[in-house]
């Protein structure tokens, strides 16, 4: 679970500041977790677990505090359920090895794809949005990705990148 402390505070009910993120394995007895790779949170009172173990940082739980994509940083997309390229990147570098290819059937912005990228990991991303394959191409090309669009009988277009 991914939690966010910003935006909009509802007086009717408990405003929704977290997104639950499933994450899927070929074989669920036999998947890649690289504890090495995870990237560690500071202690909220680095004084109680001494010096060196302040330095390293606390492993997270399945509850992760992260920041929003800034409205005016340059990580912003402008794709509406765009998540935060440090969410996606903890997720790539603890679940994956380098040169494994990452999936991501529900694609959006690309973000999933961004974070494979700069770690050495393949990636082929699906949306069924033909303006996701817009967002995912403008946002990959320096990537070398290749974003098609094609047409299922009957269907919307369906948007393929890797």
């Amino acid at each position: 679970m991914d939690t966010y402390d910003y935006g909009a505070r509802s007086k009717s009910k408990w405003p929704a500041k977290h997104d639950t993120i499933f994450w899927y394995a070929k074989d669920p007895g036999a998947y890649t977790f690289n504890f090495d790779e995870m990237d560690r949170i500071p202690y909220m009172a680095p004084g109680l677990v001494g010096r060196e173990k302040a330095a390293r940082g606390k492993t997270p739980t399945d509850v992760w505090w992260h920041t929003i994509v800034s409205p005016t940083g340059g990580e912003k997309t402008g794709y509406p359920t765009q998540k935060p390229l440090g969410v996606l990147e903890r997720i790539v570098k603890v679940h994956s090895n380098a040169g494994d290819t990452v999936l991501d059937f529900f694609a959006g912005s690309g973000t999933t794809g961004e974070a494979a990228a700069r770690h050495g990991r393949q990636y082929l991303l699906v949306d069924s949005n033909p303006e996701a394959a817009q967002v995912m191409a403008r946002r990959l090309g320096g990537f070398g990705v290749e974003c098609v669009g094609f047409q299922t009988a009957g269907r919307a277009d369906k948007a393929v990148c890797k």
